[in-house]
């Protein structure tokens, strides 16, 4: 017997690898829909950790130039290499000092679809914003400074909170701190690296609890991949032709459909 069958294992791993990467949150995403079918948290939260092996590893394949630059900066006179990685580090250590006092908020929140509602509006809000602001107009050649790292480092922490996007909150807010259109996409996926790798070592210690066949999580792994794969290239896309606001739409879309079935009493949203 299984915990999860395969037809909802692979709809997850669709909806994981597509809300991963774009700007919408995908733990907001997981939190209505564990809601709304009264999943098991127990077990969905270590399948979870299954389909984010597959999500990180098409980070890994699709920003493996730069990664490759970063290593061989640790072993070759590669400042720009060193530089990236420094920066990398002090992004997640300001993540880490702001959304590890939050955790307990965090949980209460992933359980509460009203402020998952709020958290996507407020998300909206963000990329529009930023598009708003014409930041593309920004210098193509400016390096990102030590103070943006901190900045967007600052804003992933919070990101944390389900329903706010971490891609969305870090690519607005360093378009908004001026960080150039083609550089703030892919810095923001390049901290997300050590940030959802992170996050997956504070859950493993509860994937034995998932019975699902090794065949069902392979074939989810391999499809968070792809999906995940093409939605960091549609992300970046919409970053440099200044499309964000078409995510901003879908959030207050999901978010205002959210309070409503809230307001109605509808089972899985109070």
């Amino acid at each position: 017997m299984t915990d999860i069958s395969l037809p909802l294992l692979l709809f997850l791993a669709v909806v994981q690898g597509l809300t991963e990467f774009l700007p919408v949150s995908s733990s907001g995403h997981l939190a209505l829909i564990q809601n709304a079918f009264a999943l098991n948290k127990r077990i969905i939260l270590p399948v979870t950790v299954y389909l984010h092996i597959g999500t990180l590893l098409s980070l890994i394949v699709y920003f493996r130039n730069e990664l490759d630059r970063i290593v061989r900066s640790l072993l070759q006179s590669e400042p720009e290499g060193r530089r990236l990685l420094l920066l990398i580090i002090l992004s997640n250590a300001i993540t880490v000092a702001v959304a590890f006092p939050l955790n307990a908020l965090v949980e209460k929140a992933f359980a509460t679809p009203p402020i998952i509602a709020l958290f996507l509006i407020v998300t909206g809000l963000l990329l529009i914003i930023a598009e708003i602001r014409k930041t593309q107009r920004n210098r193509s050649d400016a390096a990102i400074t030590v103070g943006q790292a901190v900045v967007v480092g600052l804003a992933q922490g919070l990101a944390a909170f389900a329903g706010l996007s971490r891609s969305g909150a870090t690519i607005a807010t360093g378009l908004l701190i001026g960080i150039p259109r083609h550089q703030a996409g892919r810095f923001s996926f390049l901290i997300s690296i050590p940030a959802i790798l992170g996050a997956n070592l504070l859950e493993a210690k509860d994937i034995g609890a998932v019975r699902t066949p090794v065949s069902f999580l392979a074939a989810a792994g391999v499809t968070a991949f792809v999906v995940g794969y093409l939605a960091i290239h549609w992300t970046l896309q919409a970053v440099r032709k200044a499309k964000l606001h078409w995510f901003s739409l879908y959030c207050f879309f999901i978010g205002g459909l959210t309070i409503f079935l809230s307001m109605t009493g509808f089972s899985g949203f109070r």
